[in-house]
């Protein structure tokens, strides 16, 4: 806890500083270009998480609450980068969150209180088409998520401890639109599915996000938002079936 409230103390300052500074600026990242353009931006994702998952046959539950997050989660963080010019773009996307906690799990093939941790990281490469510039921003994307996830279930009362780590490639596809309000502010849209079972891709991934951004300058911007990631994963002896959502903030720089 004392780390996480001196990173927010240090966000906190960094903006007073940002703020203090700040011209009215257009939405550049927005903006039709026939350069290229960059935007890279950074975020915390502190997110609630609900289901179930299995390592090596050994299976438990997923109960993070909004109350317990800061408590569950020892780390949630993304880093994005996007580059356009005129209707093409790429961009990459990479997050990490780590989970510790304990449960009491009466049922199942070995009952028992459970101490879990579970370590996943998400790098997203796509390249997006945008179709639409009046009255609203539309792109089209198609790509890759990579996803590696280490999870690790302790049983105390058995002396039994069991870890593994699964990785695969889920290709995907989907939308995003942004909503201009003013020459500052717009809302952002974003979903997409993917899996489908292709290979050892999971069966199923949904991902949604709704935000609002603020461009402050020429430069730098934030947004905040509300995102939901759904992922089915079941090969052999290892399950994943969850939901992680939660609300985002996030500082961007665009050049």
């Amino acid at each position: 806890m004392k780390l996480w409230k001196g990173v927010v103390l240090a966000s906190g300052l960094v903006w007073v500083c940002v703020l203090a500074t700040a011209t009215t600026g257009q939405t550049e990242i927005i903006e039709k270009s026939d350069h290229w353009k960059n935007f890279l931006a950074v975020y915390a994702w502190p997110q609630a998480i609900t289901g179930d998952f299995k390592v090596k046959g050994v299976e438990d539950n997923l109960d993070v609450t909004y109350s317990d997050v800061f408590d569950k989660l020892k780390a949630f963080f993304l880093a994005h980068y996007e580059g356009l010019s005129g209707n093409w773009g790429v961009w990459l996307d990479g997050s990490y969150a780590q989970l510790e906690a304990n449960n009491d799990h009466p049922g199942g093939v070995i009952p028992g209180r459970r101490q879990y941790k579970v370590n996943q990281w998400l790098v997203e490469l796509a390249i997006p088409y945008r179709f639409a510039w009046n009255p609203v921003v539309a792109d089209a994307f198609i790509g890759g998520r990579y996803s590696r996830m280490y999870a690790e279930v302790a049983i105390p009362s058995r002396a039994l401890k069991t870890d593994n780590t699964i990785q695969w490639v889920d290709p995907f596809v989907g939308a995003r639109v942004f909503i201009p309000l003013d020459k500052k502010w717009y809302i952002g849209l974003r979903g997409d599915i993917g899996g489908f079972g292709i290979g050892k891709a999971s069966d199923l991934a949904l991902n949604g996000s709704v935000s609002i951004n603020w461009q402050i300058n020429e430069l730098f911007s934030l947004h905040a938002g509300y995102r939901a990631y759904y992922l089915k994963y079941n090969e052999d002896e290892h399950e994943w079936n969850a939901t992680q959502h939660g609300p985002w903030l996030g500082i961007g720089l665009t050049f």
